[in-house]
């Protein structure tokens, strides 16, 4: 087996090991949330209307880690890319 191919193995399996903890995470979110806002009280937020809605603050900021983790990957594949032409050069 090809390193790379263990790697993505690897990797294949933490994300999937992930995923299991997230969802066990959100069911509890659910169950907890679910269970406080039938105990609790209803009260009044003054200034709710003014925020942004919690998933609308999610989606923005994954959206700008994504432009940050494409501007990195695009400035490390520039940079390996600079070193094997320097190498296929010193190789010639």
């Amino acid at each position: 087996m090809a390193v790379l191919d263990s790697v993505r193995e690897m990797q294949d399996r933490t994300i999937e090991q992930m995923k299991t903890a997230q969802e066990q995470f959100v069911s509890m979110n659910e169950r907890v949330a679910e269970a406080w806002l039938s105990a609790a009280p209803a009260m009044s937020s003054p200034f709710a209307e003014y925020l942004p809605k919690p998933t609308e603050m999610i989606d923005t900021y994954f959206s700008f880690l994504g432009q940050v983790h494409e501007a990195n990957k695009d400035c490390a594949a520039r940079i390996a890319a600079a070193w094997e032409r320097a190498s296929e050069d010193a190789q010639a």
